[in-house]
């Protein structure tokens, strides 16, 4: 059944090849500075002004971290 769904979408010509990649897509995470490790939540509100600012969002992820004296969200703004 799956075959012939996948030759059927085939044959239609619902499938679209992928886009092709322009480049590499290089994030910098953004740094929030003068907070300390249990003011995350602060930390996250000045990040997202930040970005917002620029006219993007903040990516939050697993990897924002506390890192020495500051707040790092990997995702960077997008």
């Amino acid at each position: 059944m799956a075959a012939t769904l996948t030759f059927a979408l085939a044959a239609s010509g619902c499938v679209q090849p992928a886009p092709k990649a322009t480049g590499p897509v290089v994030v910098a995470p953004v740094r929030v500075a003068g907070l300390r490790n249990f003011e995350g939540a602060t930390a996250r509100k000045s990040a997202e002004a930040d970005c917002a600012r620029l006219g993007k969002r903040l990516v939050t992820s697993i990897y924002d971290r506390f890192d020495g004296a500051n707040w790092v969200f990997a995702g960077g703004c997008q």
